[in-house]
């Protein structure tokens, strides 16, 4: 793609994303119900685990919860990526369609694990002492992998969306 000349270009936007925080009261709103959704997603996960998938819906409801607050915040210094800026409404079909897919990796991975689970040694499902049983902790490793691979890619579409159209 051939450099842009800055004088050739229209005037661009204010970058919103780029602006000194401010308080937005719907966006605040938001945000809680996603934490919350995130960190209640225990208990969904125990009142569910009984049901046939229910284990795996409830991961993907604190899964998708987790995906928003970390693509989207800005945790720990990092850039905040606002609803509102022209770039970030561009990239959210892929970055929905992505989702989805990564939703049926975590769906898949989930099933799998629960139907080898039962052809496991015991030792593989025994938790000893205060450490989780090896199954769990294996489980567990895979999907936060999954879920910070999911996290830098979407992070690293919107930083190049936002490099692209000169707003940086």
């Amino acid at each position: 793609m051939p450099a842009r000349d800055i004088k050739d270009s229209p005037p661009s936007a204010p970058d919103a994303c780029a602006a000194p925080p401010s308080f937005s009261l719907p966006r605040f709103a938001f945000f809680t119900v996603v934490f919350l959704v995130m960190m209640l997603g225990g208990i969904l996960l125990v009142a569910l685990s009984d049901s046939r998938f229910g284990i795996q819906f409830a991961s993907i409801v604190t899964y998708t919860a987790a995906v928003i607050l970390y693509t989207f915040s800005s945790n720990r210094g990092m850039q905040r990526y606002l609803f509102g800026c022209p770039y970030v409404r561009r990239k959210l079909p892929l970055l929905a369609l992505l989702h989805v897919g990564f939703l049926a990796a975590l769906f898949l991975m989930e099933t799998g694990a629960l139907d080898i689970r039962l052809r496991l040694p015991d030792y593989w499902l025994e938790a000893s002492g205060r450490s989780k049983s090896p199954f769990t902790v294996v489980l567990a490793v895979l999907c936060v992998a999954l879920f910070l691979t999911q996290i830098l890619t979407n992070r690293s579409l919107l930083s190049r969306a936002h490099i692209q159209t000169g707003l940086d």
